[in-house]
């Protein structure tokens, strides 16, 4: 499988949450939303510890601002659901 990332990306930070390689083709688009008004640096701050368990592949900011935390070619650890996350790429907004 060939994966890319957004060329529309203006900030990236990649969390240390998600799961090294997918193990399903993407098929599937997953909008998830964050609790709070958040930049993309502070989504990619809440992404960050390794105890929050949480993660998405992008993220939209409060300005509009397109993030990234978790490269395509891997799994996001967003909707609390393995086999929806390993075949979407996920937005946080």
């Amino acid at each position: 499988m060939k994966f890319t990332n957004s060329p529309l990306v203006d900030y990236t930070k990649i969390s240390p949450n998600k799961t090294v390689n997918r193990n399903h083709k993407i098929d599937t688009v997953t909008i998830h939303c964050v609790v709070g008004q958040c930049t993309v640096e502070s989504l990619g701050e809440v992404f960050a510890p390794t105890s929050r368990k949480a993660s998405s592949n992008y993220g939209i900011g409060k300005d509009g601002r397109i993030g990234m935390y978790v490269e395509e070619k891997d799994r996001s650890w967003c909707s609390s659901n393995a086999a929806n996350d390993h075949r979407a790429i996920t937005i946080e907004v």
